[in-house]
């Protein structure tokens, strides 16, 4: 079984951060930790106008089986709504995607994640299962309440104190489009538009409480409580850190980055397959891969590209 992978992007991502390069370390980490194969399809989703500079930039990538495409062409109803912010239109793409998608998984990811060891149908399907990993739902509380108005929904399902957390994340496709036909179901519109349609300041509709209290939606909260609304997360999900799956999916290590010894995140003492080196340390993409590369790769390929790239933007 292969699965699927999507990274939305932006040229200039959030905080005007470069995730065009950013994106080569994690796809230079994937080249390195991947079993060959792995993926049957790798969407990058970017603005139509950026699909030109992606493909360019990225062919050195093919291998992975990447394919840019425009957001226009997978989510048509986002041009209703050109004031969305980028994380929302990002949310929005993780969960459409399902709709290309050949595989019956794909992992999710954003520019600044970075592989830490080797992965495998065998180590992220484990008894044909997608890794699904806790946090608290008290570190975002709205996102939870949110989502269940959105769902109509009691959010007290399963342990009501933990919910699923952060890209990158392993979603069902099954279980995407579930999620799509259930906002659509109970709304009476497509999903898109109903989640669209929340973010216009100026509708009226929006000026009521109930609706202010439904903005805070995530992906993976919408996700997560739906599956266990439609009693189907175990059919689809095994949960990590435990004792019979102890790795997990994301790991903190590499926050404060000023303390960060990646020497420990990349062996295999440390249970992580991944870690983020966030958009919000503004760091430049050359003097991560200072710092990650030598676990990675033995050539300086990448750091020949990455110093290029900003001794051109300074």
């Amino acid at each position: 079984m292969t699965i699927g992978a999507v990274l939305p992007l932006k040229v200039t991502g959030s905080y005007g951060v470069d995730d065009l390069n950013r994106a080569h370390i994690l796809f230079s980490s994937l080249d390195r930790f991947a079993e060959p194969g792995l993926f049957s399809e790798f969407y990058v989703v970017v603005p139509a106008n950026e699909v030109a500079i992606v493909e360019q930039a990225f062919a050195r990538w093919a291998h992975l089986g990447i394919k840019v495409l425009s957001e226009n062409e997978l989510v048509p109803e986002l041009a209703n709504y050109p004031k969305m912010r980028g994380w929302r239109k990002q949310q929005v793409v993780k969960l459409a995607i399902a709709n290309k998608m050949q595989a019956k998984y794909y992992l999710t990811f954003d520019a600044d994640a970075i592989c830490l060891k080797p992965i495998s149908k065998a180590n992220l399907l484990p008894e044909g299962k997608a890794l699904l990993q806790y946090e608290f739902r008290a570190q975002h509380p709205k996102w939870w309440k949110s989502s269940a108005r959105i769902l109509k929904m009691n959010p007290n399902v399963g342990d009501p104190a933990v919910g699923m957390t952060v890209t990158p994340a392993m979603l069902s496709v099954d279980l995407a489009k579930k999620l799509q036909q259930e906002i659509s179901r109970l709304h009476g519109k497509h999903w898109v538009d109903f989640l669209g349609q929340l973010h216009i300041p100026s509708s009226p509709l929006n000026w009521l409480p109930h609706r202010f209290l439904m903005l805070k939606w995530t992906e993976y909260s919408l996700y997560y409580l739906c599956a266990r609304k439609l009693g189907l997360l175990e059919q689809y999900h095994v949960i990590v850190g435990t004792e019979q799956y102890p790795q997990r999916l994301l790991v903190h290590e590499s926050h404060p980055y000023e303390q960060w010894e990646p020497a420990y995140s990349f062996s295999q003492n440390c249970p992580g397959l991944f870690c983020v080196v966030g958009s919000k340390t503004f760091l430049a993409p050359a003097e991560v891969w200072a710092k990650v590369g030598p676990f990675i790769r033995a050539d300086d390929e990448i750091s020949k590209l990455l110093a290029a790239t900003q001794a051109v933007q300074s």
